[in-house]
């Protein structure tokens, strides 16, 4: 009987425990790649989601630039595009807002290109170079929106700076360096991670001065100042893996250059709280250098590296066994808000959490369980406490700013944009060329004109003619134009003369007249007439004259005959007014059109008409014929 009992109690047991996973343990996962994958070192690796992302390193024949996507729920890996630069090994990767970057590394020439990796699009974008020398064997982390990378060997010395990227701005700032107290070296192959809002870097090699590192800095954005903090407590070394999860650092493996070089495969759990480390278990196979190392969901992920004697490509889960890591939480981003103005977020409620975790923020100030007091400052939530954020939008237009919560280890960045700048519908000045001595009772063309300054569709009316928009149709109906349009005006001339007539543009308030003044009446225009009868006074001018006035300007075919007689009657004048036989044979011809003018302007003309109308009924009518038979 008693064994019977035994026997069901280990059985309820496997199933009770079967998916409760145990504390500071690895689990073997699919190799790097698959069946596909190939084993290599120094590649570089990072997290977005639930996803982690291992490419570029060392072959052993190859700089590799294949890039692959492993997914922790499936315990699958898949190809994705290469990496947009060339292949190189001992680069940097990090993520931030759901997008990868990678840059840095040794490509046969050290380099200092970055690039951007959207998951969702599998592209590689080019972004700004890193702000330092090329280099290679870089450290990195980031905190909220910011990367931060810096130290490495650049081909001439151990470098010591360290840099802040942006990528909202897409800009590198040099920060504060990490060296060595006293004597200012810097390193390489250090190992870089960060837990809430500091930044950590330790272990690394200087080569030029035959040492090998295992104290550790924690970095502060907030006052650009690096501070010592406990060092590794077991062996120096140099191309470590470390990660960080919820409010714990590991830092595990790595190389040593001894008499008899050394290779690690311990592991170690960095308290911050305590600045205290505590072994925890060896890593799951061979002790290794340069592999790869991040954090999903809770869990660290390590894999890849050199052994001594083969490149390898074996991947492994890291349980910490610690209930710091909450439930994902999703902090809703705003636009079209206002500029300078103090946004709060939703709130959100912390799930998933077995004791306290650290909460941070960048970019904003937070408030626990619906406090009136919000702060930027570290500290710690349970689990079922509620969180909420707020920041100050941008002071510019269509701006985006971010504000990133993160409470053990877990991230959400709350994103506000700024609204966009209202339309400019005010146009720059515009000025139309007026024209004088236009021919009567004509249709006059105005300059072009480009209308600039404006952001938006603008209303365009026009009164006293019409206008035409990029060469169209003339209107003079209101209407629209836009940036770059080009505009002309039309109008017509008056019938008569020194006469001014104008049309007035109007496109979003600001307007132009376009105006155009007829030729002056001169007496001399009557030519020929004055050239043959040698006077502008002469009677039989004066009659031609008033001919011109009353009866040719008052019609459309008078007005063309007139200024057909402007443009040539000089020429003939002058041929004329020095030969005395032109000048008479002119005359003669000219009284009938005297004759005919008088009689018109004088009202003589209808009964003359009518008399020689009598005339002619006279003068044909037919004559009485003879009696036949007389």
């Amino acid at each position: 009987m008693k064994n019977y009992i035994i026997a069901v109690i280990a059985i309820l047991c496997s199933f009770l425990c079967a998916d409760i996973a145990s504390p500071d343990t690895w689990t073997q996962k699919d190799d790097f790649g698959g069946t596909a994958g190939i084993a290599r070192y120094n590649a570089v690796g990072f997290s977005i989601g639930t996803k982690g992302y291992v490419g570029t390193g060392w072959t052993g024949s190859v700089r590799g630039k294949d890039f692959w996507e492993y997914d922790s729920a499936l315990n699958t890996w898949t190809q994705k595009a290469d990496f947009g630069g060339t292949g190189r090994l001992a680069a940097v990767g990090f993520a931030i807002a759901g997008k990868g970057y990678v840059g840095t590394g040794y490509d046969g020439s050290y380099t200092k290109d970055f690039w951007e990796y959207d998951p969702g699009a599998n592209t590689w974008t080019p972004k700004a170079d890193f702000g330092g020398t090329a280099r290679h064997s870089a450290a990195c982390f980031v905190i909220g929106s910011k990367g931060y990378v810096g130290t490495g060997y650049d081909g001439s010395s151990y470098t010591k700076d360290f840099w802040e990227y942006d990528p909202i701005l897409n800009i590198w700032t040099q920060k504060a360096n990490l060296e060595f107290p006293y004597w200012g070296w810097g390193r390489a192959y250090a190992v870089g991670f960060s837990i809430g809002s500091k930044g950590y870097v330790g272990t690394g090699l200087n080569q030029t001065y035959y040492t090998t590192f295992q104290d550790f800095w924690e970095y502060n954005p907030a006052t650009d100042v690096w501070t010592i903090k406990a060092s590794l407590p077991e062996g120096s070394r140099y191309d470590a893996v470390g990660f960080s999860i919820g409010s714990r650092g590991y830092i595990g493996m790595g190389y040593l250059v001894t008499d008899s070089s050394v290779f690690y495969k311990d592991f170690w759990e960095y308290d911050p709280g305590t600045d205290a480390w505590t072994q925890k278990t060896d890593f799951g196979n061979t002790a290794r250098q340069a592999a790869v190392g991040f954090t999903i969901a809770g869990k660290g992920y390590v894999g890849t590296g050199w052994n001594g004697s083969s490149y390898t490509k074996d991947f492994w889960e890291y349980d910490s066994g610690l209930d710091m890591v909450p439930d994902q939480f999703t902090l809703t981003d705003q636009t079209d808000v206002e500029l300078s103005t103090v946004i709060t977020s939703n709130t959100i409620t912390v799930a998933g959490l077995g004791a306290a975790a650290i909460i941070s923020i960048t970019g904003g100030e937070y408030s626990t369980d619906g406090g009136a007091t919000f702060t930027g400052a570290d500290g710690l939530v349970n689990n079922g406490n509620t969180v909420i954020i707020r920041q100050t939008s941008s002071a510019n237009y269509s701006i985006k700013t971010d504000a990133t919560l993160t409470i053990g280890g877990v991230s959400d960045a709350f994103s506000v944009t700024t609204k966009a700048a209202p339309a400019d519908l005010t146009p720059d000045p515009f000025t139309f060329t007026d024209q004088t001595d236009v021919d009567l009772s004509t249709t006059v063309t105005s300059n072009t004109i480009t209308v600039t300054g404006i952001t938006s569709a603008t209303p365009i009316s026009i009164t006293g003619g019409t206008y035409s928009v990029n060469n169209g149709a003339y209107t003079s109906t209101d209407g629209l134009v836009n940036n770059n349009d080009t505009v002309t005006v039309q109008l017509n001339s008056s019938n008569s003369y020194s006469s001014t007539t104008s049309a007035v543009l109007i496109i979003g308030g600001v307007s132009d007249t376009f105006s155009v003044t007829t030729l002056a009446e001169d007496d001399s225009n009557c030519f020929i007439a004055t050239a043959a009868f040698g006077s502008p006074m002469a009677k039989q001018v004066n009659i031609l004259r008033q001919f011109r006035d009353r009866y040719l300007l008052t019609n459309a075919f008078g007005r063309r005959f007139v200024s057909w007689y402007y443009r040539n009657g000089p020429v003939a004048a002058n041929f004329i007014k020095d030969k005395p036989l032109a000048k008479a044979a002119v005359r003669i011809a000219l009284y009938p059109l005297i004759g005919f003018s008088f009689l018109l302007i004088a009202g003589y003309l209808p009964f003359m008409m009518g008399g020689l109308l009598v005339f002619s009924l006279c003068l044909f009518r037919p004559r009485p014929g003879k009696s036949s038979d007389t």
